[in-house]
């Protein structure tokens, strides 16, 4: 019987334009063939060295903006770098903030496990306030310094949510975080769009 739900955050709830930031970061660029790095290279997939020490908690935010402000234009400011990091966030429509106002109001617990960083938490926290209300707990991995798809991320949400696996519904849009969280013992289903609501509606 499944009790509780774990969601990821970014490409389940919230919507996301990677490439809105890619376009945007590349425009503080020097126009050479010879710069030091392209935004592709830092965000592209989410999985360079220095996003991954940023989620991770292992760098700080000024750490991460320093660090790509060296590759930039003299000219360029800390608020266009922040600026650009932020646009790959879009908004978490209101059928999905529905469903799990209805998911709770049936009892069942709510749970976010997400690889983020602390720009992006902020984010979360300024705009929509009523989601982490709804949760019974956020796990991010900047903050439990532990990102997904390690299975140490799933073990320590089992931990210190004091959950079982095999009675929560895990649901993630990479299939790679979706094989971790199976292989730790959730019921776990790939995000396709919106075919989670589906899937959670039959919880109802």
């Amino acid at each position: 019987m499944i009790k509780n739900i774990l969601f990821d955050l970014g490409g389940v709830l919230v919507d996301l334009d990677v490439h809105a930031s890619i376009r945007k970061m590349a425009e503080l660029l020097p126009n050479t063939d010879e710069a030091p790095i392209t935004w592709k290279d830092l965000i592209g997939g989410g999985e360079t060295k220095l996003v991954q020490q940023y989620q991770t908690g292992k760098i700080t935010t000024d750490d991460f903006v320093q660090t790509i402000l060296a590759a930039c234009r003299p000219t360029t400011t800390r608020e266009q770098i922040v600026d650009a990091w932020f646009a790959m966030l879009r908004t978490i429509p209101e059928q999905r903030l529905a469903m799990i106002r209805r998911l709770k109001e049936a009892g069942l617990h709510i749970y976010i496990l997400s690889n983020i960083n602390e720009l992006h938490v902020d984010w979360v926290k300024q705009h929509y306030p009523e989601l982490l209300a709804l949760c019974d707990k956020a796990f991010f991995s900047n903050e439990i310094q532990i990102a997904k798809p390690d299975l140490a991320a799933y073990e320590y949400v089992l931990s210190h949510a004091d959950i079982k696996a095999d009675e929560t519904l895990y649901i993630d849009d990479l299939g790679a975080n979706i094989t971790a969280g199976q292989a730790a013992g959730f019921v776990s289903i790939q995000a396709i769009g919106d075919e989670w609501l589906t899937h959670t509606e039959k919880l109802l």
